[in-house]
């Protein structure tokens, strides 16, 4: 037996393993959902940093728009 069947042989074993619905429900409850709660708390203070700096440039935005309209209101 040389090492690429052998290799081969595993390969197929495990992607059998892996396509079984008992392995997939382990693999998403143990590996994935744990994975990406982390990512999420560890990125949550970041996303809603970015949110407020959005919606206050908006705002300051909208602001300078409104002085800008009183200005040429004042203006005529």
């Amino acid at each position: 037996m040389t090492i690429s069947q052998f290799t081969k042989e595993i390969l197929d074993k495990i992607l059998i393993e892996l396509n079984k619905k008992e392995s997939q429900t382990k693999i998403q409850q143990n590996l994935i959902e744990p994975l990406i709660l982390y990512s999420f708390n560890r990125l949550y203070p970041y996303i809603l940093l970015i949110a407020i700096i959005f919606i206050l440039t908006f705002l300051l935005v909208l602001l300078t728009l409104l002085l800008l309209i009183r200005q040429l209101k004042l203006a005529i």
